[in-house]
């Protein structure tokens, strides 16, 4: 949409230099019109611009897909307006005078920093350029995240990325404060937060990971009861909260309790497994960070204790008053799957 473009200056210091002629538009004639139309429309100068390109109303009507008599009365208009003639008609030519060479100068200039104003504000508004911060978790990094960091980039290449991997409850606090635009957490519901809209993004099964020495990878299926006693390599309560509580609510269930020798984190609990330490129970996305050492095995099915399939679930969050198109692009990207 063309807008409107104030006109004000000084009309005092308004020195246009043409070559090497220099003149100066009268003052008195140059307030008394510009105050009398306040406003100069950017519709007005474009037709001005074509004509003035043209220097012949019959061609910058068609140009303009308009008549040429509302043409020439819209610029004699415009001469009225500004109260100075901007162009020479001749029966045979048409030529811009002094003051027609310094609008058409100005109004190009003009038109061009109007369409670029709007561009930017379009793309803007659709997401195409700024910035989103996106937090994530260190498991979500194995399989899902990179798929979908690699599809937006390729739709939003004028986007800037902030990654910030953190656990679960700092994403939700940088949320509400406005420091992350949108999270990629580990929930078993919904997050519960009257500031926080989220979505289920994607749910995996828990697998066992070993070293291929271990006794128990001579199974296809671990039985949960050939964990009860065992080594175990566990997730840290203060680090991975999330996983901690989930292997440790399916232990009770099944009426197990392995032996903890180690609390760490991904990817380093793989590490201390593969040394032989221990074993442990992992998002079978875990499973990516292919080491010919290790094994992964699924666990029966826990229908036989009496508790729900053992799966991890990534939910994505943003704060309900984020206004930032970029990352709702993103969002809806990761709402689609």
């Amino acid at each position: 949409m063309w807008g409107a473009l104030s006109v004000r200056e000084d009309a005092h210091r308004l020195r246009p230099r043409i070559g090497s002629i220099q003149y100066k538009i009268t003052a008195h004639s140059y307030i008394k019109h510009i105050n009398s139309i306040g406003m100069l429309s950017l519709h007005a100068l474009k037709l001005f611009v074509v004509v003035a390109e043209e220097l012949h109303f019959g061609r910058a009507a068609l140009r303009l897909h308009i008549a040429q008599p509302p043409l020439s009365q819209q610029i004699r208009q415009l001469e009225a307006a500004l109260g100075t003639r901007l162009l020479t008609r001749t029966t045979r030519s048409v030529e811009l005078t002094l003051a027609g060479r310094v609008l058409l100068e100005r109004a190009t200039q003009l038109l061009a920093d109007a369409e670029a104003a709007e561009n930017a504000v379009r793309q803007v508004a659709e997401g195409r350029v700024g910035s989103v911060a996106l937090g994530f978790t260190s498991s979500a990094a194995y399989r899902g995240l990179p798929g979908i960091l690699e599809t937006y980039r390729a739709g939003y290449p004028d986007v800037e990325m902030v990654l910030r991997e953190m656990t679960t409850d700092i994403q939700i606090a940088d949320l509400r404060s406005g420091k992350l635009d949108v999270a990629i957490v580990r929930a078993d519901q919904t997050v519960a937060d009257a500031m926080l809209d989220s979505f289920e993004v994607e749910r995996e099964p828990m697998v066992l990971a070993m070293a291929r020495e271990h006794p128990l990878a001579q199974s296809r299926t671990v039985q949960w009861r050939d964990l009860d006693g065992v080594s175990l390599v566990s997730f840290s309560r203060r680090f991975s909260p999330y996983f901690r509580n989930l292997c440790e609510r399916v232990f009770l269930a099944a009426g197990i309790q392995p032996r903890v020798v180690q609390e760490s984190v991904l990817p380093t609990m793989l590490a201390l497994v593969e040394a032989g330490i221990g074993v442990a129970l992992v998002p079978a996305s875990a499973a990516e960070m292919r080491s010919s050492r290790l094994v992964y095995r699924q666990l029966a099915p826990l229908g036989e204790v009496g508790v729900q399939p053992v799966e991890a679930i990534l939910h994505c969050a943003w704060a309900r008053s984020l206004d930032n198109p970029a990352a709702h692009a993103l969002i809806n990207l990761l709402r689609s799957g």
